[in-house]
């Protein structure tokens, strides 16, 4: 699963560097929608992730650490969350800080 969420984090930017060069609101809103949807598979995939969520080693302290495979997942999720509020920031004319025209 870590694997599939590189190659959605992949797909993503080849769809970003799409948009960079072909900049109509079309293109923009169909990449927007684009990354909507590879944000919920990536939120289905760390719900759903079957494997070991949490380290072996952990402190005593109240933090649990994450393994690398889960963490990869969870990371690929918060990038791509946040990308997409960018494009729906830019589509809505309120900051264009991810495309600027």
């Amino acid at each position: 699963m870590p694997f599939i969420a590189i190659l959605f984090d992949l797909v993503a930017a080849a769809a970003y560097f799409l948009q960079l060069n072909y900049q109509t609101s079309g293109i923009l809103f169909i990449g927007m929608i684009f990354q909507g949807v590879i944000t919920l598979l990536l939120l289905v995939m760390m719900l759903s992730y079957k494997g070991k969520r949490y380290a072996r080693i952990q402190t005593k302290v109240f933090v649990k650490y994450v393994s690398i495979r889960y963490g990869i997942i969870i990371l690929s999720f918060l990038v791509n969350a946040i990308v997409l509020f960018l494009y729906v920031l830019n589509y809505l004319d309120i900051n264009p800080l991810i495309f600027s025209r």
